[in-house]
């Protein structure tokens, strides 16, 4: 039975809302003392842990993965998800937060095009208008637009490199769901994958007993991967299902408005009425993309 587009569609605005809190962890977590790669793997380690627990009690196969299938998982797990959020971090911390997510929310138009070319979804004017509307949006909420974000050549790249490896998480987890896999399946090794890789780092730059030395950071960083990981990701995949891959990259757009709006409530970033006016078009483009 074909999944409810509706809930889907739920589902991927839940996860971007989720999403949207990652900044605030970020800034306080980094704060706390923790260095930026032991925080990525706890992050994805609880999101990892979270999954293999749902596997085991609901069905164990879903640890099986055909051999011709595997470097799907491997590109999802590194070109998308360990380059997405290395410079995404990154980028958070050398920018605004609001800067950070509207760079990355590039994303929903390179799913476009991919996805027009991959997988034949149509191109049709309103998908153009919304995702359109939704990038000028999150220009005015970062200040791009008005030229206040304090935006430099090293943030703005680490913000576009972000949005291209987000964007590749649509695209290779399409493929693997193409594939018959479940969503659990396709997280657990996608996250197993970048759990890993961030902890042979945190080894490197000696960061691995941070979380031993700051317990309540740790906690924040354990929070933050059932929020805006397991929660976030579960919601997201399961909502592809329903979705075409443009659709559910371009509905996610509410994430720079979560982070701006907590920006402005958590850490006192001010909002002015350009950037009230963007929150104002990303709401609007994913209204109009869903009606």
């Amino acid at each position: 039975m074909k999944q409810n587009r509706t809930l889907s569609a739920l589902a991927v605005f839940v996860s971007a809302v989720l999403w949207g809190t990652y900044g605030s962890f970020v800034t306080v977590i980094s704060a706390g003392g923790m260095g930026r790669n032991i925080m990525q793997a706890f992050r994805f380690g609880m999101t990892a842990l979270t999954v293999c627990v749902i596997m085991l009690v609901r069905d164990r196969s879903m640890f099986r993965v055909r051999k011709e299938d595997r470097i799907l998982f491997l590109l999802n797990g590194f070109a998308s998800i360990l380059f997405f959020t290395t410079c995404y971090t990154m980028a958070i911390q050398e920018t605004k937060i609001a800067t950070a997510a509207a760079l990355l929310y590039t994303a929903p138009a390179i799913v476009l095009v991919l996805s027009a070319i991959l997988f034949r979804e149509k191109v049709n004017g309103k998908k153009v208008v919304c995702i359109l509307l939704s990038i000028l949006g999150c220009a005015f909420v970062s200040g791009i637009a008005g030229g206040a974000s304090g935006l430099t050549v090293r943030g703005l790249l680490l913000g576009l490199g972000a949005g291209l490896g987000y964007a590749l998480y649509s695209i290779f987890s399409r493929y693997i769901l193409d594939r018959g896999y479940s969503i659990y399946t396709n997280i657990f090794y996608t996250f197993g994958i970048a759990t890993m890789s961030y902890l042979i780092w945190s080894a490197a730059d000696g960061t691995l007993t941070q979380p031993a030395q700051y317990p309540g950071t740790a906690f924040l960083a354990v929070l933050c991967g059932l929020f805006t990981g397991a929660a976030a990701y579960i919601l997201y995949t399961w909502g592809l299902k329903g979705l075409e891959s443009s659709r559910a990259a371009q509905i996610a757009t509410i994430e720079p408005v979560t982070a701006a709006l907590l920006g402005m409530i958590l850490f006192h970033q001010t909002l002015s009425v350009p950037e009230l006016f963007g929150v104002a078009l990303v709401v609007g483009s994913v209204l109009l993309m869903n009606l």
